[in-house]
């Protein structure tokens, strides 16, 4: 396991903690994270790099801030990049995938392990990419 591999299980372990979100990986090995029917976002475990698809203003606040880089998927992507290589960027990564999750929930505050439901996802011995 690479380090990359490690610290992106990180991210993955926590969002499948959160009440709706669903973890599944493709064939390229991205795992793609969605609440119900909405795509979050992806990771890279190969790359260490989080994607997600943050539209127009707020695409443009985030990488104003530094918050994110423009994803480098297509040069048409609208969406947000972070690059991950330890703690702070598994908490900014983290902050950016609630911040998307309170988007496609209608909600405005931040999810906590205060709310309902949290913690009902993968057992934390078990990784949510295993297959």
């Amino acid at each position: 396991m690479s380090h990359w591999d490690a610290v992106v299980d990180d991210v993955a372990n926590e969002l499948a903690t959160w009440p709706g979100v669903h973890i599944s990986r493709r064939e390229d090995g991205a795992a793609v994270v969605r609440y119900e029917d909405s795509e979050l976002g992806l990771l890279y475990p190969d790359r260490g790099v989080a994607e997600l698809p943050f539209l127009d203003a707020e695409h443009d606040e985030l990488i104003e801030h530094g918050d994110a880089e423009p994803a480098q998927t297509t040069d048409e992507s609208s969406g947000v990049s972070h690059d991950l290589h330890g703690p702070s960027d598994v908490t900014a990564v983290l902050q950016l995938f609630d911040r998307r999750y309170r988007e496609v929930r209608g909600e405005d505050e931040p999810y906590t392990s205060q709310d309902p439901g949290y913690g009902r996802g993968v057992p934390p011995d078990q990784s949510p990419l295993d297959g």
